[in-house]
């Protein structure tokens, strides 16, 4: 029995679409996802405790501070990398993590005076099952250049 070049062609290609289907249904992770939220401006409320940065005692926003919010869902046994950066003008102090949050982060560079970071984010182990997606707030603190 002899096949046809035609019939050959559309028996492979049967045959890799059904690999191909078979392999995306069993690899199915869930996807990191990154927001950048807004640019709290002065006067607003101070959300998280900044390490290194002595907060007013109305805790409030001062002049020429500048709080960039990055919102992440990261999946258990992923890791991921993202830049930070100030608005123009301004230069990175310091980050901090929401209270409570299911993950981390770790910057990758020497970040203070600059304007950008690139941070890896990655998931508490702790806090997430297996399958689960962490979610998490960081806020980058910025001073005016």
């Amino acid at each position: 029995m002899t096949l046809t070049s035609r019939l050959r062609r559309t028996v492979s290609l049967a045959a890799i679409t059904a690999v191909a289907g078979t392999a995306a249904l069993a690899g199915t992770a869930p996807a990191a996802t990154i927001q950048n939220a807004s640019v709290l401006q002065p006067g607003a409320t101070i959300p998280v405790d900044f390490p290194g940065y002595k907060e007013p005692a109305n805790n409030k926003l001062k002049a020429n501070y500048r709080i960039v919010v990055v919102k992440a869902e990261v999946g258990r046994n992923e890791k991921l990398t993202t830049i930070v950066s100030a608005p123009k003008g301004f230069k990175l102090v310091t980050f901090a993590i929401d209270d409570g949050g299911q993950i981390g982060a770790r910057a990758d560079n020497q970040y203070v005076g600059k304007r950008s970071a690139r941070l890896t984010l990655f998931v508490n182990r702790n806090l997430v099952a297996a399958g689960q997606v962490g979610h998490g707030t960081i806020y980058a603190l910025a001073r005016r250049a």
